[in-house]
C-alpha cells in the first residue's frame, strides 16, 4: 500500500492481478460529520441524551443530600430519641460516599476514555443500583454493626456517583449542538435542584404516611428511613434500559477509536428515524490520525486569563454550591 501528497490511497490485490485506485480523504469526512452533529436541528434523540444524562444527575443529587435527612432519623430510632447521632458516625456516614466519589470519578473518567463512554455508562449506574438497594437493607450483627454495613455501601453509592459525575456531563456534551449545547449541559445539571427537593419532599411524605404510628412508637422511624433510602433506586432503575441501549458517542469512535466510517454512520443513525441496521464493510477500513491533546495544550490553553477565568469560575461556584447544600441540609434537618 502506498499513499500520495493528494490523499489518493493504492493498493494491489495479489490474487486477482489487478489495481483498484480509491481516494479516502478521511479528514475531510471527519470535519464534514463534526459539523453535521454540531449544526443539527434540535430533535428528539437530543432530548433523550438530556433525560438519560439528567436522571443521573438527579439521582447523585438525591443520594447525596438525602443521608443529612437520614441521619436524624438514625437519631431518634437508634440513640435514646435524641435526634443526634455521635459526631464520629454521623461524620462517617457523611463523608463515605464523599470519598468513594472521588474514586469514582478518577476510574470511570479515565475508563470512559480507554474502554468507551457507551461501555461504561451503565456499569456506574448498576453499581449506583446495588449500593442504594444495599443501604436500604443494612441491619445490625455480631459481625458487624449498622454503621459500619451503612459506611460500606455509603462509599460503593458514592464510587457509582463519582463515576456518574464525568461520564452524565461528557456525553451529553458530545452529543450536543453548538447552539443547544449550554442549554443541553445546563438542564442536565439544574436536576441536581431537583434531586435535593425531591429527598426533602419524600421524606416529608413518608414521615406524614407514619405519622400516627410513629406517636406511639418511634421505632417506625426506621421504616421511614429504609423507605427514602431505597426511594432513591427507582430513578435509577428507570435510566439504566435507555443507558445500557445509548450508542457511543461519535466524537469518541472518531477521534479516539479513529473509525471515521463507523462514527458516520453512528451519526446518520441517530439523526434519521429509520434504523439503519449494523454497518458493513465493503472497503478497506484506513485510520486518520487525530493530533491527541497533552498537558502542554491544557497548560497553553488555561495560562490564557480569558480561558482560565472560566475554569476558576466554574470550580469555585461548583465548591460555594456544594458548601450551600451542606448547610441548608442541615437546617432542614433542624
Amino acid at each position: 500500500m502506498s499513499v500520495n501528497n493528494n490523499d489518493d490511497i493504492l493498493f494491489t490485490n495479489n490474487d486477482n492481478n489487478y489495481v483498484y485506485e480509491e481516494t479516502y480523504d478521511l479528514d475531510s469526512k471527519r470535519r464534514r460529520a463534526l459539523l453535521e452533529i454540531d449544526h443539527a436541528n434540535f430533535q428528539w434523540f437530543h432530548i433523550r441524551a438530556c433525560v438519560v444524562s439528567g436522571v443521573g444527575f438527579f439521582t447523585d443529587s438525591y443520594d447525596l443530600f438525602v443521608i443529612n435527612l437520614v441521619s436524624t432519623m438514625l437519631g431518634y430510632t437508634y440513640f435514646d430519641k435524641s435526634g443526634t447521632l455521635p459526631p464520629n458516625i454521623d461524620m462517617g456516614l457523611k463523608i463515605s460516599a464523599a470519598c468513594g466519589t472521588l474514586i469514582g470519578q478518577v476510574f470511570f473518567g479515565w475508563s470512559a476514555d480507554r474502554y468507551g463512554r457507551k461501555k461504561i455508562y451503565g456499569l456506574e449506574l448498576s453499581i449506583m443500583v446495588i449500593a442504594t438497594i444495599g443501604s436500604a437493607l443494612c441491619s445490625d450483627s455480631f459481625a458487624i454493626t449498622l454503621w459500619g454495613s451503612l459506611m460500606f455501601w455509603r462509599f460503593i453509592l458514592g464510587i457509582g456517583i463519582g463515576g456518574d459525575y464525568p461520564l452524565s456531563a461528557v456525553i451529553t456534551s458530545e452529543f450536543a449542538t453548538i447552539k443547544r449545547r449550554g442549554a443541553m449541559m445546563s438542564a442536565v445539571f439544574a436536576m441536581q435542584g431537583f434531586g435535593i427537593l425531591t429527598a426533602a419532599i419524600i421524606s416529608v411524605v413518608t414521615l406524614m404516611i407514619f405519622r400516627d404510628k410513629i406517636k406511639h412508637d418511634l421505632n417506625y422511624i426506621d421504616c421511614v428511613w429504609r423507605i427514602v433510602l431505597g426511594f432513591g433506586v427507582v430513578p435509577t432503575i428507570t435510566a439504566l434500559y435507555f443507558r445500557l441501549t445509548i450508542p457511543e458517542t461519535p466524537r469518541y469512535t472518531m477521534d479516539i477509536l479513529q473509525d471515521i466510517e463507523q462514527a458516520t454512520h453512528d451519526i446518520n443513525t441517530i439523526m434519521s428515524k429509520d434504523k439503519q441496521g449494523e454497518l458493513t464493510r465493503d472497503k478497506p477500513t484506513y485510520a486518520v490520525e487525530i493530533p491527541r491533546s497533552t498537558w502542554e495544550d491544557f497548560k497553553n490553553y488555561f495560562s490564557q486569563w480569558k480561558n482560565g477565568k472560566l475554569l476558576i469560575g466554574t470550580s469555585v461556584s461548583w465548591h460555594w454550591i456544594k458548601q450551600f447544600n451542606n448547610f441548608t441540609s442541615h437546617r432542614v434537618c433542624k
